[in-house]
């Protein structure tokens, strides 16, 4: 079963959380799509392989060779033998795994070329145009794994804490008039940062995210962007908070227009709702 869809639909933050809690496997396949703006600019591809709702691999070109040439490139193995070895690995043992029981790697060599590979993965969190796949049925690349994972939720939240450019989420952001709402227990085996604990303890329904910025002496993007991440977490949910008049007004707005057909993409949520009845 594939999903398929363009981020003007779905940000690659809220397909992670989709990935996690369903605890899907697959390949996940990024394409950018050229700026027009600016001469030469080329579509690019990324590839991102997932097992149980976990990052396990990432690299930009399907060749098979990804983890091999940072490993090069560093100077830890050489290629030949690094061939070599490729090709003696047992099927379904990741390369990485296989080297350090050869004592060819380190434990903080597979950290730091998993780090790596996160790190490609961080940059297409501010893809503001593009298309994406999801492919469950696609055979992960041993060859390409360092035999580390990672929650796809733990990258989410990675990727926003380190975004500069919010552009491509400014649409999905809370409110500032709204408030947040608790929706999972006090606690959770997500790392979570100090200001997101702080936000996480005011989320009762009844805080706006305004008085909750101003409590906290912190800019409201801030604020946002941290409620952001814990509702990617699945920790909370944005709650509106009306004046009595401007609740009249919408309740009236609701009533007009809830008669009107809800204009959606009829394939995307066919291929969504089919995705999450298909097995991880």
């Amino acid at each position: 079963m594939s999903l398929s869809s363009s981020f003007t639909d779905f940000s690659l933050a809220e397909l992670f959380q989709l990935i996690d809690q369903g605890r899907k496997s697959g390949c996940l396949t990024v394409c950018t799509l050229p700026n027009l703006s600016v001469i030469g600019s080329k579509s690019q591809h990324y590839y991102i392989w997932f097992r149980q709702g976990q990052v396990v691999a990432a690299t930009s070109r399907l060749n098979g060779q990804g983890l091999v040439e940072k490993i090069v490139q560093r100077g830890w193995v050489n290629e030949r033998t690094l061939r070599r070895l490729r090709l003696q690995a047992p099927t379904n043992t990741p390369l990485g795994l296989y080297l350090k029981t050869l004592e060819l790697l380190s434990a903080e060599q597979l950290n730091l070329l998993f780090a790596s590979q996160l790190q490609q993965v961080r940059q297409l969190f501010e893809i503001q145009k593009g298309v994406f796949k999801l492919d469950s049925k696609a055979v992960l690349p041993h060859s390409e794994m360092t035999g580390i994972s990672l929650r796809a939720t733990e990258v989410a939240l990675m990727a926003l804490r380190v975004m500069k450019n919010w552009a491509a989420l400014a649409d999905a952001l809370p409110l500032p008039s709204s408030a947040i709402e608790g929706i999972s227990p006090a606690k959770t085996q997500l790392h979570l940062n100090p200001l997101e604990w702080q936000v996480w303890e005011f989320a009762d329904g009844n805080v706006s995210l305004n008085t909750l910025a101003s409590q906290l002496n912190q800019p409201i993007a801030t604020i946002q962007q941290v409620a952001f991440r814990l509702m990617v977490a699945g920790l909370v949910e944005e709650i509106p908070l009306l004046p009595q008049s401007q609740f009249e007004d919408y309740v009236s707005t609701y009533n007009t227009q809830k008669s009107q057909p809800l204009k959606v993409s009829t394939s995307f949520l066919q291929n969504l709702v089919g995705f999450l009845k298909s097995k991880a």
